[in-house]
């Protein structure tokens, strides 16, 4: 059984297991593994060389490797994370060929610096549990493995043993990157020196200074560590004769593999597998990890974090962002979109908005309409409102109302809750969005902090528009990530596509969660001025598309309207005259000629949401 399995929750592509590591038997598996110490020390195997890692030291894993963690004589805590090829090979299709070595005998360095900060940051994230942990630890893994691909998709040797390369010339990096993926992918078959040449479009000359140069090694010698590595799986997998796993890896003969095998790992491959193969993972066998207390783990990822001078947690951003992202259309979907609204209304609704009532549901277009009674209305009014509705054409529904609290967050008010509410329900697996559509209440306090889509007097919230926004989109999330979401839908026999981009940061996000007063907002949304630029080219078929993009920026609202005010206590004006007050998403037509590929470009300054809707022309 040293083929390991890894499992994920639905809902997380990432495991991490902390704990104090007595052995870990020989295994591999097909997902990139990250191996942290957070203190003390410990051995590791992984493939033909041998390991003490410390305290800070960063192991990582490609797939397909085999390793082996054991204790020293000292104690140790040790961060193991493994993350989903499989999931995050749609932002990185290239993940499964990666060759990431972040093991370094020259000490730290700023790049090895930067990667351990992200990766405390994920584990803190894990650990303290802060809302909508897995979310962030993911957007985070994303921007871990994009640094990966940077600076650690490289490897050398230092008198045998297997470290990163470093190089300062992005040229040589990029070639003997592809150069290596090469030889790992096909080292089974015959390969020359002329292969790659022609495949780097260089003379054999050139091509064998490279590979000496970056890896210590001539080809030959190479290609053969490169064989005899990947044999390692069939050894203590199989009971393959040793001339058979010699032929499949690319051996021309069996006396060529040993020489080989013996030169890496110091003894035949008969004698590796006798010696090895009782080592490997099993259910006799099993990994020995005790477990550390949460608080003591937390405490060492901050102490760690604090000699990196950094904050403790990882609200802050960067102050711009700029993102590009390549869509493939038609790749397979990583969840389906399709909600259905349930707007709450209730008998103190309809007698301070009349008849306009109807106007709001009929906008919002809901699939059901549930009138909240209490033992204080009237039987003769909810009868009259109740067929009024079912008359007008809603399926209709009675349920009992609790009355609200005084104050939940003016998060709720503003922005920030449309960003809440996008994130939370975008993925959601609850099929129903159930939304109150008004504020209880008098109106003559027109900001209550209550998760409703209209003010007590009518005016339209940000987050009204972000509910219906949310009940019309139906179809598959083929893209997503912090900042954005790509959704696939078919309608009459077409494919269009619906993107979203949002700026915020915790803070923004948090004003939703719990208690946050209306200064504390007000400072939340005039504190967080960064900026962000996403730019998704599409592949489509030609033709003509037109484009509809509407934005709602943090100065959208009625929250943001009595903020340039500073709150006045007195608003006789929007109490008289509702519509004075201009909430509605600014919206942006065109028409685009596609040729092969669509660019479509978001930019976003402080907190906000832009949608495009790109459809093909009839």
């Amino acid at each position: 059984m040293l083929f390991e399995k890894i499992a994920y929750s639905d809902d997380f592509p990432i495991k991490i297991t902390i704990a104090n590591i007595e052995e870990y038997p020989i295994h591999y598996h097909q997902d990139t593994e990250f191996v942290v110490v957070l203190d003390g020390e410990i051995s590791l195997k992984n493939g033909c060389c041998s390991y003490v890692l410390k305290k800070g030291d960063i192991f990582t894993n490609s797939g397909h490797e085999v390793h082996r963690l054991i204790r020293t004589d000292k104690d140790n805590t040790v961060a193991v994370i493994q993350i989903s090829t499989q999931y995050f090979s749609q932002y990185f299709p290239s993940i499964t060929k990666g060759c990431y070595r972040t093991y370094t005998t020259k000490g730290n360095t700023k790049k090895h610096d930067t990667l351990r900060e992200k990766l405390l940051h994920i584990l803190l994230q894990y650990m303290v549990k802060s809302f909508n942990y897995k979310s962030e630890c993911t957007y985070m893994m994303v921007d871990v493995i994009k640094y990966l691909d940077k600076y650690f998709n490289l490897f050398a040797f230092d008198q045998n043993m297997v470290i990163n390369f470093e190089s300062g010339n992005q040229i040589t990096i990029d070639r003997i990157s592809r150069i290596i993926g090469y030889i790992y992918e096909f080292h089974s078959n015959k390969i020359t020196l002329e292969d790659l040449a022609d495949m780097e479009h260089l003379s054999t000359f050139y091509i064998s200074h490279i590979i000496k140069n970056c890896t210590g090694m001539s080809f030959r010698d190479f290609l053969s560590f490169a064989r005899v590595e990947w044999s390692e799986i069939e050894l203590l997998e199989t009971n393959k004769k040793i001339s058979k796993v010699a032929r499949d890896v690319g051996f021309s003969t069996t006396a060529y593999y040993e020489k080989y095998f013996i030169k890496w790992f110091g003894m035949t491959p008969q004698t590796y597998r006798e010696k090895n193969m009782p080592l490997v993972i099993s259910d006799i066998r099993k990994g020995r990890l005790k477990p550390v207390d949460s608080n003591r783990i937390v405490n060492i990822i901050r102490s760690i974090l604090s000699s990196l001078n950094s904050q403790e947690t990882s609200d802050s951003v960067v102050s711009s962002v700029k993102i590009d992202i390549a869509v493939d259309t038609s790749i397979h979907s990583i969840s389906s979109v399709d909600h259905y609204l349930d707007i709450q209304i209730t008998v103190e609704d309809f007698k301070e908005l009349g008849y306009s009532i109807f106007s709001y549901i009929n906008e919002l277009n809901p699939m059901k309409v549930t009138l909240l009674t209490s033992n204080s209305d009237s039987p003769s009014d909810v009868n009259r409102i109740k067929v009024m509705l079912t008359l007008a054409g809603f399926e209709v529904g009675l349920n009992d109302y609790d009355t609200p609290p005084a104050f939940m967050s003016y998060g709720y008010d503003s922005i920030a809750y449309p960003i809440f509410i996008f994130n939370k329900l975008l993925r959601s697996k609850d099929t129903w969005l159930k939304a109150r559509l008004r504020d209880p209440g008098k109106k003559e306090k027109l900001l209550k902090g209550f998760p409703a889509l209209i003010t007590s007097n009518g005016i339209r919230k940000p987050a009204f528009y972000a509910f219906m926004a949310l009940s019309l989109i139906t179809g598959d999330i083929i893209y997503w990530g912090k900042q954005y979401c790509v959704i696939r839908t078919f309608r009459k026999g077409k494919y269009s596509f619906v993107i979203v981009a949002y700026n915020f940061n915790n803070n923004v996000y948090k004003s939703c969660v719990g208690t946050t007063t209306i200064q504390n907002l007000k400072n939340v949304l005039n504190e967080f001025k960064d900026e962000v630029d996403v730019s998704f080219n599409l592949t489509i078929e030609q033709g003509m598309y037109t484009v509809t993009k509407y934005s709602m920026p943090k100065t959208l609202g009625i929250f943001s309207y009595l903020a340039t005010l500073d709150f006045p206590d007195k608003t006789g004006h929007l109490l008289d005259f509702p519509e004075a007050v201009s909430t509605q998403p600014a919206q942006e037509m065109y028409v685009e000629d596609v040729r092969a590929t669509f660019n479509l470009n978001f930019s976003l300054k402080g907190a906000g949401i832009q949608l495009a809707v790109v459809s093909k022309k009839d």
